[in-house]
């Protein structure tokens, strides 16, 4: 098949500009033609009034879309126009411009941005399902986008307006939903349920085998379990949560820190020097910074459990997914845990959500329990081989909603 796959990056790199990657590579390793089209947010210029209204405007409906990505069809003759992500630079315009030329689009969804301003379902440190399937005024008035009346009001009309000109439900032949979790809110959301398919994103090997065949083992024994967190600094990934949890674990009597148990905690955000802050006096945590990509399957290998403490849903979280793969068990929040393929006490540890204590407790259990976390880590690594998180399996699974909406 040809393959269109349009994406509109972020300024700062993410999870949803990972897996737009790993899949045009995987459609290309399984013998498919692809082609991209992608924009970036980094070609927003922000200045005054016009460029605002300008920005606005594009974000609802944008006029170079529609013929670039018309000219690009006419000239490559795609089968299928795959949409990863459209916000805002694309826009849903891209729909249209697929429809005119008779081309059938399908559009993962990895965020929660057609139910919800700012993506997450989340707003004040908590979940939040107040816009779920109403129009979502009231996070305009609460800001839910950056801060902001203006860009809120931006977004909600952009919903609001392909909501009356029945984009969402005419437009778009497939949905892609990456859990059973997020595909019922989606049709809580007003998405049509007959159109929304269910696939995990894919993980491309990465563990490299040891000397003797076997996947990456944890730490030797009587070396301390060395957890890792890995992601964006930001309050509704719960850093704050894993710090205070840190700090009661250091606490406890006969604390397993940092003899039996260390932290590592590899990203960047908004929160970092706050977070920093707050734990410099606290044994056993580093803060390592952001890394390159091509560095996580060595971080992986260094650490002994991966640790999500998100306080909103997750989506589907590629670096537990990736964990797993490399032989790791995972501590996951509950709010977290739809998101992953986590089994409490068989590859993991579940704790509440936005909870210090919880999570204090799990990371103790774990830390003072070796043997646990191996089988944990074995039992995790077993769960990714058998799951549709494989190349294969993922590329199959896509390959057949391609052809659900092409009649192949």
């Amino acid at each position: 098949m040809t393959i269109l796959v349009i994406h509109n990056h972020y300024r700062q790199r993410g999870g949803e500009d990972s897996v737009f990657e790993s899949e045009c590579r995987m459609l290309e390793n399984a013998g498919h033609r692809v082609i991209r089209y992608e924009k970036s947010n980094s070609d927003l210029h922000e200045g005054g009034l016009p460029a605002k209204i300008g920005i606005a405007l594009s974000t609802l409906w944008s006029r170079r879309t529609v013929r670039e990505v018309r000219a690009l069809i006419r000239t490559e003759k795609p089968d299928v126009v795959h949409c990863h992500n459209t916000f805002p630079v694309v826009s849903p315009s891209v729909y249209f411009a697929a429809a005119r030329e008779g081309v059938p689009v399908v559009q993962t969804l990895h965020n929660y941005r057609l139910c919800c301003l700012n993506g997450y379902l989340f707003r004040n440190g908590r979940v939040c399902e107040d816009c779920l399937g109403r129009i979502p005024w009231r996070g305009v008035c609460r800001r839910c986008y950056r801060d902001s009346f203006f860009q809120s009001a931006v977004v909600a009309a952009m919903l609001v307006a392909h909501r009356a000109l029945g984009t969402w439900r005419r437009r778009v032949a497939r949905y892609i939903a990456l859990t059973e979790f997020s595909r019922g809110k989606f049709v809580a959301a007003g998405l049509p349920e007959q159109k929304i398919a269910v696939k995990p994103n894919a993980c491309e090997p990465k563990a490299r085998p040891c000397a003797d065949g076997a996947t990456i083992k944890c730490v030797a024994p009587g070396g301390p379990i060395r957890f890792l967190y890995l992601g964006r600094l930001s309050p509704e990934k719960g850093p704050d949560v894993l710090v205070e949890a840190w700090r009661i674990l250091c606490a406890m009597p006969d604390s397993p820190v940092p003899e039996k148990a260390q932290l590592d905690i590899v990203g960047d955000g908004p929160e970092r020097e706050r977070l920093e802050s707050a734990a410099a006096d606290l044994p056993g945590m580093r803060f390592l910074g952001a890394i390159p990509k091509d560095e996580v399957p060595a971080l992986l290998a260094g650490s002994s459990a991966l640790v999500l403490p998100s306080r909103c849903y997750e989506q589907f979280s590629t670096t537990v997914m990736e964990a797993m793969e490399a032989g790791r068990a995972a501590a996951v929040s509950s709010s977290a845990k739809a998101g992953t393929l986590v089994r409490d006490g068989v590859s993991g540890r579940l704790f509440d959500a936005g909870n210090p204590a919880s999570l204090a407790a799990a990371l103790r259990e774990l830390s003072l329990d070796p043997g646990a976390i191996r089988r944990m880590g074995e039992a995790a690594r077993e769960t990714f081989l058998s799951s549709g998180c494989t190349p294969v399996k993922n590329i199959a699974a896509l390959e057949k909603i391609y052809a659900s909406c092409t009649g192949g």
